[in-house]
């Protein structure tokens, strides 16, 4: 088999079943789903493309150029756990307690994105690493649209598309720069953060700001690597 044939092969089986876990999860809706805890319900949402990046990248053996934690262990850590402490601080700010259980469902949108990125920039970009960026951003964002199965058109899906290609660019240029999955999680979470009913009762200003604040953190901790050569 030539190599574009199985490049072909692996991304066609990927979406397929990427796209079918999201099917039968979000439209069939099983019965079991109704008997987990709230945050598994979410969890579960994001497992198509973690499963298929998992089958094609272990199985058929194709690329996944990024780790994990990337460049550095301690540093990617501490950027995680710099907007969920922010988040449980708005706790203060609202009844004069730290909130925990904010703490949580931050961790909790994370570990949703990293699912989804093991799949889109884990798997996905490093088997289309080769092409133009312009190329490669845009069959990501197709791919990741319909995944999301929006096919109706519309506006708000015109925006949503354009969001997604945004995302790719800004995402992608992120995980290629930090070798790291959870960096990609985090900054992904971050467009979660500000639209997910979850967080109803955190203002939105409130999300922006520490939004703005996690981000820039992020960009500094990480702009250096172990040679303190510029990373950004």
């Amino acid at each position: 088999m030539s190599n574009t044939l199985k490049r072909i092969t692996s991304i066609v089986g990927f979406f397929a079943i990427a796209i079918s876990l999201r099917y039968y999860i979000d439209v069939i809706k099983p019965s079991f789903l109704l008997d987990l805890h709230l945050y598994l319900q979410i969890l579960v949402l994001g497992i198509g493309p973690l499963i298929g990046g998992l089958v094609v990248v272990n199985i058929f053996k194709r690329p996944n150029f990024l780790k994990i934690f990337g460049l550095n262990y301690w540093k990617t850590i501490l950027i995680v756990f710099i907007p969920m402490m922010l988040f449980s601080l708005v706790g203060v700010i609202e009844n004069g307690t730290p909130s925990f259980n904010l703490f949580k469902i931050i961790g909790i949108i994370i570990l949703y994105a990293l699912f989804e990125e093991y799949g889109w920039r884990g798997y996905l970009q490093s088997e289309l690493s080769d092409l133009k960026k312009i190329y490669k951003y845009l069959i990501i964002t197709v791919f990741w649209f319909v995944w999301h199965l929006n096919f109706e058109l519309s506006g708000s899906n015109l925006i949503f598309f354009m969001t997604l290609f945004a995302g790719s660019y800004g995402i992608g240029f992120i995980a290629d720069r930090s070798k790291s999955l959870v960096m990609a999680a985090l900054f992904h979470s971050f467009f979660n953060i500000s639209q997910m009913q979850l967080l109803g009762e955190v203002q939105l200003n409130y999300k922006l700001i520490i939004i703005a604040i996690s981000a820039v953190c992020a960009i500094l901790i990480m702009r250096y690597n172990e040679n303190k050569s510029f990373l950004f």
